[in-house]
């Protein structure tokens, strides 16, 4: 049996494509961690720190830096990303990518936009 192919899939499309999505969401709920590994596996996904940070035990990492984040350091964010064009905009299923705030800013820049950390974290005095 010819094995898949997942380069250029998301870990979400590789669960899908593989017919374990449904068992994977079932391990996270039940916090499996053996299995959650296991699944990840199957789908060549499983990389370091994927399972503390999909069970939230080894908090974050940056998307950009792969830098470590953690509650009261500098400004985060989550960035929620779903299929603009595929009629469930803002719906499942999405993928959820965390970031400091200056690394999102220095790599997202737009041509005519820009993140505006003002309105993210406003000032608290």
């Amino acid at each position: 049996m010819e094995k898949t192919d997942y380069k250029g899939m998301s870990i979400n499309e590789r669960l899908l494509a593989a017919g374990v999505l449904e068992a994977f969401d079932v391990a996270i709920a039940e916090r499996n961690r053996p299995k959650l590994e296991a699944l990840l596996t199957s789908v060549d996904a499983l990389g370091p720190g994927l399972v503390d940070q999909l069970l939230g035990e080894g908090g974050y990492a940056c998307w950009f830096c792969g830098e470590g984040m953690s509650r009261g350091g500098e400004h985060a964010l989550s960035i929620g990303l779903s299929d603009l064009w595929g009629g469930n905009h803002g719906d499942e299923p999405t993928q959820t990518i965390y970031s400091h705030y200056r690394c999102a800013e220095l790599r997202m820049k737009g041509a005519s936009m820009a993140l505006e950390q003002d309105i993210l974290f406003p000032a608290t005095d």
